[in-house]
């Protein structure tokens, strides 16, 4: 990854985010709005956000010693925020950017960095859905709760079907079976291998003694950004109510996550504009306030995250650097069946 053209990707999408909302809400408006904006409230949030960095930081710390791997807490604290440099990479870099990282310097294998990468989303998932649910149920969310009903029930099955195919002790474990028979040319047996050594770390991470406390650190972690979305708007509107804001929060990230563009940018911010003007929940913020309010949360949730992310990227690179041992592979990827062993790395 390339940290100068990540920075341009961040800037261009950026300046296209602003010019569109612009477009959208009207200079005028915005101006207006911004203007009477206590930008001071701005502080806070942050502040709240790099409190859901170093809670995220735990859980991926706690994450690593499965590896086996125990970072120091500096380290683990750069090394997670350093991958936000990579939030709005095409291709979603920054999910495998931190995996790099921990192979240049600890000569950790990217594909298991990578797994617990996807553990961590997947805890993020269940986090948001929960607090979303949450939010849904309390009074003052009634329309907003019948209109995502049908959306949030979608994102629990497909959860529930995840966690089940990772943690059935026979179902993957069948199906790599079945397949390897069929499997004649040397680099498809090499990526079953893969495929198996994966889901043997992923099941672990999975398990009661790994998921319960990462979902409870995302559930910590994701409250933080929604307070912090609540204390922005309350900067226009103090008589908005925590549990719409949160709902509203969790709703767009949410949506924002499943679109699978960088960080979201676009289609978090579209649901967001959408729903804080719905007239059915009665907000009664106008275009230009709802953009400002929403231009706002996601400079102190990507775009602060993206400047973090490069002063953490540049910190790390003054730590003493670990040298990796050649060949390093992780001696806690046990595979369910017998006949499913990892080859050797090259």
């Amino acid at each position: 990854m390339n940290p100068k053209r990540t920075a341009v990707v961040a800037v261009i999408l950026a300046l296209a985010v602003v010019l569109a909302a612009a477009l959208i809400a009207d200079v005028r408006k915005l101006q207006v709005a911004l203007t009477a904006y206590p930008v001071w409230r701005m502080a806070v949030a942050c502040a709240l956000v790099l409190g859901n960095y170093t809670l995220r930081t735990l859980r991926f710390r706690l994450y690593l010693t499965a590896l086996p791997l125990r970072l120091p807490w500096l380290e683990a604290w750069l090394t997670f925020v350093a991958g936000f440099v990579a939030t709005v990479s095409p291709g979603k870099m920054g999910e495998v950017f931190k995996g790099y990282l921990l192979n240049r310097r600890r000569g950790t294998p990217v594909a298991d960095v990578a797994v617990v990468v996807v553990a961590e989303r997947f805890t993020d998932v269940v986090g948001l859905l929960l607090l979303g649910t949450l939010a849904l149920l309390a009074p003052g969310t009634g329309p907003m709760g019948g209109a995502y009903r049908g959306a949030l029930a979608l994102i629990v099955l497909l959860c529930l079907g995840f966690l089940v195919a990772v943690v059935h002790p026979t179902l993957v474990p069948r199906v790599l079976q079945g397949v390897q028979p069929r499997l004649t040319k040397p680099w498809l047996q090499k990526v079953w291998a893969i495929i198996a050594k994966t889901h043997g770390l992923l099941r672990r991470l999975c398990a009661p003694r790994w998921l319960l406390p990462g979902l409870a650190l995302a559930m910590a972690a994701w409250l933080l950004e929604a307070v912090a979305f609540h204390y922005v708007l309350q900067g226009v509107d103090p008589s908005v109510g925590f549990p719409i804001a949160m709902a509203i929060y969790a709703v767009a990230t949410l949506v924002g996550a499943v679109s699978m563009l960088p960080g979201g940018v676009g289609t978090t911010e579209a649901v967001m504009i959408a729903l804080l003007t719905a007239r059915p929940l009665g907000l009664h913020l106008d275009l230009g306030t709802a953009t400002l309010c929403t231009l706002l949360i996601r400079f102190a949730t990507l775009w602060f995250g993206v400047g973090m992310g490069a002063l953490a990227l540049t910190a790390l690179r003054f730590l003493p650097e670990i040298a990796p041992s050649p060949g390093a592979e992780s001696p806690s990827v046990r595979v369910e069946s017998p006949s499913v062993r990892a080859g050797p790395k090259a």
